[in-house]
């Protein structure tokens, strides 16, 4: 495959509205700036002045970068999403939202660039006719909720993703952003499991590294409690699902890059990944893993003896594995009919989720065609909780919200048959995505780009594996995986000639 760089070229004619631009958004961020606190203007160096300026010219910088450079603007997008660093700004160094920073930006630079000075037309999907009937089945939705403020809140936040997804697929049309993006997720992964690995190794759990290792105390197995690692996110198995992604991405790297440098890098961050995963201490996340490598090895057709050599290679991370995750494993078989349901073996966490999960599909029952509104779940569990009952007497946490720990369930509780069948449209229409992607390359010869494409496959598999265990507190990465998958489809389509 021939090698690719940057384009770096001169402006001409575009010097008027480049300009033009940076004026529109410095008035923009000065504005903001003032509306936030209006006395920044006074004279002198106070703390929260210099605060201000520095944000201002970081503001105006990266606007002129991303509008020069887009590509920078939507790896920096997918990095900020996938690390979730624009909540880990505002919560822990009191910053403004740099995702909406880099949306707002990306969406002027889309408008300049692409209508004005270029006249192409923008990127369609039909697929996203289905993202904007979703939005307004939760629209809808806000009719029935109880709690309306919740149903508002979920229809901003998917409305919010719907433009980063028309933004992604805009952005994201040649081969080469393609490779960058699926090798930014993995680097990603190797600083994250980086951060994670070394939070456990030396028992840093004292500090959060700005935002980007955060702790939870919580049941291991048994009695046993110990700290769970959850990356930039509030909860270890949101952690494990973002990560259970990228370790196929790594996984290919590892069998297509022909850079033995590039091998190298893949193989750590792949490794990495897996120890984060592990010292996640999900169970779910752990099945998931299991089912993607499993599919990569049939997909690879990989051989018994390689997969032996590639175990004996593996073989010194196992000691790194804590003596609790094969405790923790053992519970999974719970999930089997029959087995043993006397107290003493009964994991609570896992009775919680049941209770959980009937609760919702008992809301479904009652509410099968529109449901109890979006956001609501939690609004309406202790109406329908008492219906189904628990072989468990009691629960940490009186009072708190409540969540099913199943997306699907989810869905269909809040949203009802409407809702859950255009959701479950809108995967399957992203698997066919993923698969016409992977058949378009592979006609055209670039089996490397159709491999990248069963990698992102797998993960996508993976992201909905343990969905069956999580609800959608973190949804927006099912978006940004869903946009990823639909520029893919649409790079592959513009693919006609063999890799040379």
């Amino acid at each position: 495959m021939s090698k690719h760089t940057f384009e770096i070229g001169i402006w001409n004619q575009e010097n008027f509205w480049l300009l033009s631009l940076v004026i529109i958004l410095f008035a923009l961020a000065l504005g903001y700036v003032i509306s936030l606190d209006p006395d920044w203007l006074r004279i002198g160096f106070e703390p929260a002045l210099i605060k201000h300026l520095l944000g201002l010219l970081v503001g105006v910088t990266v606007a002129i970068t991303i509008f020069r450079w887009p590509d920078i603007g939507l790896l920096g997008l997918v990095a900020v999403i996938y690390t979730n660093a624009s909540e880990a700004g505002v919560r822990f160094h009191n910053l403004p939202s740099a995702l909406q920073l880099l949306v707002l930006v990306l969406i002027i630079t889309l408008v300049v660039r692409q209508l004005v000075l270029r006249g192409k037309r923008l990127v369609f999907d039909p697929l996203i006719v289905w993202l904007i009937i979703y939005c307004a089945v939760i629209f809808s939705s806000s009719a029935r909720a109880s709690n309306l403020q919740l149903a508002d809140e979920d229809l901003f936040e998917h409305v919010k993703d719907l433009l980063i997804f028309f933004v992604i697929i805009n952005f994201m049309t040649s081969r080469l952003t393609l490779w960058r993006v699926v090798w930014t997720l993995m680097l990603i992964g190797a600083f994250l499991g980086t951060i994670s690995v070394y939070q456990v190794l030396t028992s840093s759990y004292d500090s959060e590294f700005g935002g980007f290792g955060r702790i939870k105390l919580a049941q291991i197995v048994g009695y046993i409690r110990e700290p769970r690692i959850a990356g930039p996110l509030s909860d270890p198995n949101f952690y494990a699902q973002i990560l259970v992604v990228l370790v196929p991405l790594a996984l290919y790297r590892i069998w297509d890059e022909s850079s033995l440098r590039l091998k190298a890098i893949a193989a750590y961050a792949f490794a990495v990944t897996m120890l984060a995963l592990v010292f996640t201490y999900s169970r779910g996340g752990a099945l998931a893993l299991g089912i993607v490598l499993l599919l990569a090895a049939i997909n690879k057709k990989v051989k018994v003896q390689y997969l032996l050599l590639g175990l004996l290679v593996l073989a010194p991370l196992i000691i790194l594995i804590p003596k609790q995750f094969e405790g923790r494993l053992s519970t999974l078989t719970q999930l089997i009919p029959g087995q043993d349901e006397s107290p003493v073996h009964l994991d609570s966490s896992f009775q919680e989720r049941i209770l959980l999960m009937r609760t919702a599909w008992e809301m479904f029952s009652d509410r099968p065609f529109f449901g109890v509104g979006a956001g609501n779940y939690s609004e309406y569990y202790e109406e329908y909780s008492p219906r189904v009952g628990s072989i468990v007497s009691s629960y940490e946490d009186f009072g708190k919200p409540r969540f099913p720990h199943n997306l699907y369930l989810e869905v269909a509780a809040e949203t009802g048959l409407v809702g859950l069948v255009v959701f479950a449209t809108i995967i399957v229409l992203t698997l066919l995505r993923l698969r016409s992607a992977h058949k378009l390359f592979k006609a055209a010869g670039d089996l490397r780009s159709a491999s990248l494409v069963i990698s992102l496959l797998l993960g996508f598999i993976g992201y909905l594996t343990t969905s069956l265990f999580l609800h959608g507190d973190y949804i927006r990465y099912f978006w940004l995986l869903v946009a990823i998958a639909v520029a893919a489809k649409n790079i592959a389509e513009q693919q006609r000639e063999p890799e040379t």
